[in-house]
């Protein structure tokens, strides 16, 4: 009698699902994909659909359960993650559950299990008015941040240099909550990067430190990541208990791990993590270095497949590379965009790739979700992935229609 086909459950079908999806597929399993109705291209790629909303987790579970799924995962994006701790937590799934979604959906249950842990972490508060505000404002030194606990990336956040910049920040992060309060946070000034990891069976599998390349804003966010990073690797056994504490407090295991951190004054801290892989190429950062597809081993660790041995590469011989987010420099509707053939691309180019079209509307860049497109580079070293890089952006250039 023939073994019947595993099931996995892929949360989302965007751009950056489908490689997730082709990865279950080559892997012999069965693939659903769950989304609200739309011009979604991962629906393509997998076997059937299931239209649900998948930031509503018993919608998801419903569906997870009619479908008698195997696995459920989801990266580079935090929408479906709270189903996903959902489904697998009722359902007996490998992967993070209930807690471990809810901390990586929520920055004040986060904070908080941090706190209980003695995590390393930037000191912080609960306000819920500008009374408490200033109250903690006399303890605490500038500058600070202030935090909707329930939003991602860097929607809801300002740093504040002053009581009236704290002030203002106060009202933007509470206008893009739906708590009743938002997190007053000691802004760390150190060196900030990521580090992108997976649990597998209670165990580390890996920790990569990621070099970021960030855009000024307030605050600033990565537009691009870089490995090896140096300064990561000379601080390498910090970085491992640092995450290690982290998947202790937010309960996080079968996952990919991100988190973004900072070095100051000789220690690390977290900032926030998440228990799925990064955005901004990372996902094919983590693949490249190590010589393996990374959306293979996040597929395995959700269908509770250990992946450790995926990462041990015996001859030490890592690859350099670098990834960049593409932007607009102007808002405006694009009416051509110049930049190389994939015919005429250099060697050490990995992918050079839009997602707008002559006629998009674009924005200019003020956080990630303004992306236009990304280039990903491989080489020798940092330095010849530098070099590439600044060849090929120089071939890239936008027209707009007057």
């Amino acid at each position: 009698m023939m073994k019947s086909q595993k099931k996995l459950m892929v949360l989302g079908a965007s751009y950056s699902q489908i490689p997730l999806m082709k990865a279950a597929r080559r892997l012999g399993l069965h693939v659903t994909a769950v989304s609200i109705k739309g011009p979604y291209r991962g629906f393509g790629y997998a076997d059937d659909v299931v239209y649900a909303d998948i930031t509503n987790p018993e919608e998801v579970l419903k569906a997870a359960e009619e479908k008698q799924i195997d696995g459920v995962t989801t990266c580079c994006m935090d929408l479906g993650v709270e189903a996903m701790g959902v489904v697998n937590e009722r359902l007996h799934l490998s992967g993070p559950g209930i807690f471990a979604a809810r901390a990586a959906r929520n920055k004040a249950v986060e904070k908080q299990a941090y706190r209980e842990h003695g995590v390393p972490t930037a000191s912080f508060c609960f306000v819920h008015s500008q009374e408490e505000l200033k109250k903690a404002l006399t303890v605490m030194q500038y500058p600070v941040i202030l935090k909707a606990a329930d939003q991602m990336g860097s929607r809801g956040i300002r740093r504040a240099d002053n009581e009236a910049e704290a002030t203002l920040a106060y009202e933007y992060a509470m206008a893009a909550t739906k708590e009743n309060f938002c997190i007053l946070e000691e802004f760390l000034e150190g060196t900030m990067f990521g580090v992108e990891a997976m649990m597998s069976n209670g165990k580390l599998a890996y920790v990569l430190p990621l070099g970021n390349d960030l855009l000024d804003g307030n605050p600033p966010f990565p537009i691009g990541h870089y490995v090896p990073w140096a300064q990561g690797e000379a601080i390498r056994g910090k970085i491992e208990d640092l995450v290690r504490a982290v998947a202790e407090a937010l309960h996080f295991d079968n996952c990919a791990m991100d988190l973004d951190c900072m070095y100051k004054d000789g220690e690390v801290y977290v900032i926030e993590a998440t228990a799925r892989a990064g955005a901004t190429c990372i996902t094919d950062t983590v693949g490249i270095y190590y010589g393996i597809d990374y959306y293979e081993a996040i597929v395995k660790a959700a269908m509770g497949i250990d992946v450790s041995e995926m990462f041990q590469t015996p001859s030490k011989q890592y690859t350099p590379n670098l990834s960049r987010l593409l932007f607009a420099d102007r808002e405006g509707v694009v009416s051509r965009i110049d930049a190389p053939a994939h015919g005429k691309l250099p060697d050490g180019v990995v992918d050079l790739s839009f997602n707008i079209s002559e006629g998009s509307h674009v924005q200019k860049v003020t956080n990630g979700r303004d992306r236009i497109g990304q280039l990903i580079v491989r080489g020798e070293s940092v330095e010849a992935c530098r070099k590439l890089e600044r060849e090929v952006l120089g071939q890239i250039h936008l027209e707009y229609r007057e």
